[in-house]
């Protein structure tokens, strides 16, 4: 009965902390800890194979001075000799009692701690052997039969958490295909407008100003020539403008930095540069800090009365820092299908953080994406 419960409360530890998301080498550590007070042992550990002859220590527990591997310590092991290779052979629970006459990296490594005992027992994910939790011992009495049994369910929680996080994975990897997928056709468009609709309004601005300059100064003509030249240069502006805020050229051409000058300027109110990143990042990232600025600047002129508004972006460490504060009367909100909560999805994908905090006197829209 004691040992009923002592299994329950030790899974149900492990259990909280795999619906917690807690990163895999901290779960490790802790699967470890949990394995060998259940055993009542001193040394556990959680190993991934590498292929089939090689697997590397991804968690590690040893108490009572007893030696052992290190966390990313790799060693090859033997299929028929080995506990951990006869879990990956058979994907059940596996023990090997001596290895004094076993031959190999993984038996001298046995020697040199003083073990000779171990069992092994697999984590199963979606059927397949991706590692196992090994416990070893100075001798098989400390490994009574059948403990290796009592780690099934300890191997299936750990199984869960590795196949979460590899969903975690595929999900943030499917989350930037679609974003630089986006982009690219942001990036089409800007060059199709560019290069085709733009491109004919300005040959009719042109055309429209040679016959203007043909034409009688105070004729009907000419007052109606002048009137569709000024409605083909504000065309021809709007195209421009359109064109930018779907992807700027000198976004591509000149990285962020630059782009970010352009921005600031073109802003309909006095903006303070106070840093600008020193280098350049991928396609994707320096999108999404640009679209974040235009947008926050763009919400400042329309909507904060503001007098005055700065803009930071700097590289500190693995991180890229893009924060745009403004004197307006505050009350920003992100609201589901607008641009600043686009911005915080953007960067959600790319596993950077978004802020947004708005009180009277002053909005602040900060985000913060890993470059490294």
């Amino acid at each position: 009965m004691v040992v009923a419960v002592e299994e329950q409360s030790a899974l149900l530890r492990v259990a909280m902390l795999v619906a917690r998301g807690m990163r895999l080498e901290e779960l490790f550590a802790h699967v470890c800890e949990e394995s060998a007070r259940l055993l009542g042992i001193d040394a556990t550990g959680v190993l991934r194979y590498i292929g089939g002859e090689r697997a590397v220590v991804v968690g590690v527990w040893r108490t009572g001075g007893a030696r052992g591997l290190p966390v990313n310590a790799e060693l090859d092991f033997d299929h028929s000799d080995s506990a951990i290779g006869r879990a990956l052979a058979t994907k059940a629970p596996a023990r090997v009692s001596n290895y004094d006459q076993a031959r190999g990296e993984l038996p001298a490594v046995m020697r040199s701690m003083g073990m000779s005992a171990s069992v092994a027992t697999p984590v199963l994910v979606d059927g397949e052997p991706w590692g196992a939790i090994v416990a070893t011992a100075v001798d098989e009495e400390a490994l009574p039969p059948g403990c290796e049994q009592r780690l099934i369910a300890l191997a299936e929680l750990v199984a869960q958490a590795v196949a979460n996080d590899r969903r975690w994975d595929e999900l943030a990897a499917s989350r930037m295909r679609l974003l630089e997928a986006g982009d690219e056709t942001r990036r089409r468009l800007e060059s199709g407008l560019h290069e085709g609709a733009h491109q004919h309004v300005v040959a009719l601005a042109l055309k429209l100003r040679v016959a203007l300059g043909r034409a009688d100064p105070a004729s009907e003509e000419a007052e109606v020539l002048r009137d569709a030249l000024a409605d083909a240069m504000e065309a021809s502006a709007e195209l421009s403008e359109l064109a930018r805020g779907l992807h700027p050229a000198v976004l591509s051409e000149r990285g962020l930095a630059a782009a970010l000058q352009a921005v600031a300027a073109r802003s309909a109110l006095p903006v303070n540069l106070r840093a600008l990143p020193g280098k350049r990042h991928s396609a994707v990232i320096e999108t999404t800090a640009y679209l974040m600025v235009s947008e926050a600047l763009g919400n400042v002129a329309a909507h904060a009365q503001a007098h005055e508004a700065w803009l930071h972006a700097d590289d500190r460490g693995g991180t890229l820092i893009v924060e745009v504060r403004d004197d307006g009367i505050g009350g920003a909100v992100a609201t589901p299908g607008g641009g600043l909560m686009c911005i915080a999805d953007r960067a959600g994908a790319l596993g950077g953080t978004f802020t947004l905090e708005s009180r009277p006197g002053g909005t602040t829209v900060r985000i913060e994406i890993p470059t490294a």
